[in-house]
């Protein structure tokens, strides 16, 4: 049944990745992932390291008088962010367009639609940062408006039946309508998008209740993989969460207490659906690792640390986990296991739930084991939610290197 059913989800992918919007956008992906790799581990220092609050000064008990310089890296990451984001765009124009005005018969030269929406995704990063806290970045925000100006330039070139003067101005006009349409969509959207963050929803009593975790755990990688961010009351803003204080003032009067949320985002999500990043990627890792194919180990060999450190932006480039069926579906089963796994013990009073606040920088995989009561049982649970997560994905990831061989 499991392998009929794999069967069909592989021949699903393949005809889905044979789209040429899809295709065009993958190799896209691929083009970017040296930049990614370096992106991402410039994060980790920051993360790690120039943090004020970062976990590396924190166990080696030093402070690191550099808050000009911690600034200074924070924008460079955020522009680098952004500009990762714009070369997609760009390269996803010119391969897109390339293809689709050739089947149309049309010679056109690509470099002002490639301008146009390299530009377009500079405008959502000068529209939604913020130096205050991070940045939320909706890849499908971009990418969706990439596609639709790709759209326009292919319908104006079939009007036109591909007469017009590439840089003539008529196209130029085009530009900056769509230049003019898109800062002024950005300018609508409203600050708690950009900035993540939704406290007074995850702070609801639904999640604190195991169907309302296992239904953030199942949509989550969806909405990851569908190119939205996650919340910043998920990973990094947890403890802001009302549930969480009151389990805190709660221990602070009795040590073992009984918690009046045991079961919420920071005790059943970040410590289960987050390690390695968005569906529990860092199984994914391991498993890239013994896998035959020289990329997909030496992607796995990139991606490990900071899969440890909860970043998967490597693969999600590299595999890539965006708009993929076939790595949706294990990140979902994931995440969901993970999270009834972890609700499962709380339930049943063998792990106490998180409660005290950890340097930033703590992966997720040790953050039971420092912020709950019971250590020891919280890294046993750990260990058995990824292990569980490493055989859910073996399957698909043996399917992708199968899928790769065939290319």
């Amino acid at each position: 049944m499991f392998t009929k059913s794999l069967n069909k989800l592989i021949r699903f992918d393949k005809r889905f990745i044979d789209i040429l919007p899809i295709k065009t956008l993958f190799s896209a992906f691929q083009k970017v992932i040296p930049l990614a790799i370096i992106n991402v581990y410039l994060h980790l220092a920051l993360k790690l390291i120039f943090d004020p609050s970062a976990i590396v000064p924190a166990i080696l008990h030093i402070r690191i008088r550099m808050i000009a310089l911690s600034q200074s890296i924070t924008i460079l990451t955020s522009a680098f962010d952004y500009l990762l984001l714009a070369l997609v765009a760009a390269l996803w124009t010119k391969a897109y367009l390339e293809a689709k005005l050739d089947d149309l018969g049309f010679s056109k030269d690509e470099l002002l639609p490639v301008l146009v929406n390299f530009a377009l995704a500079l405008l959502y990063g000068f529209a939604t940062f913020t130096y205050s806290n991070q940045s939320a970045i909706h890849l499908i925000l971009v990418l969706l408006l990439t596609y639709i100006t790709n759209l326009s330039y292919v319908y104006l070139s079939k009007w036109t039946k591909g007469l017009l003067t590439d840089f003539g101005f008529a196209y130029l006009f085009w530009a900056a309508i769509v230049l003019a349409s898109v800062a002024y969509l950005y300018s609508a959207i409203p600050s708690q998008i950009n900035q993540g963050s939704f406290n007074g929803f995850f702070s609801m009593n639904f999640f604190s209740h195991w169907y309302g975790l296992a239904l953030t755990a199942f949509l989550t990688p969806i909405l990851f993989t569908l190119g939205f961010a996650i919340p910043t009351d998920l990973t990094t803003a947890a403890t802001d969460l009302s549930q969480v204080n009151a389990n805190l003032n709660a221990v602070y009067q009795a040590v073992m207490a009984t918690l009046p949320y045991p079961q919420n985002p920071y005790s059943v999500l970040t410590t289960s659906i987050l390690i390695g990043g968005v569906g529990s990627t860092l199984a994914l890792t391991i498993c890239l690792l013994f896998l035959k194919s020289r990329r997909l180990r030496r992607l796995g060999l990139w991606s490990l640390v900071p899969a440890v450190f909860d970043s998967n932006k490597i693969l999600a480039y590299g595999l890539p986990l965006f708009f993929r069926p076939l790595t949706l579906v294990p990140m979902v089963l994931a995440a969901t296991y993970g999270a009834l796994v972890t609700s499962f013990f709380i339930k049943v009073g063998i792990l106490r739930p998180t409660v005290f606040s950890v340097p930033s920088g703590t992966p997720h995989l040790l953050l039971s084991f420092f912020a709950s009561q019971t250590p020891f049982d919280a890294i046993i649970v750990t260990g058995i939610i990824l292990f569980g997560a490493v055989l859910i994905y073996w399957p698909f990831a043996k399917a992708i290197e199968k899928e790769e061989a065939y290319v």
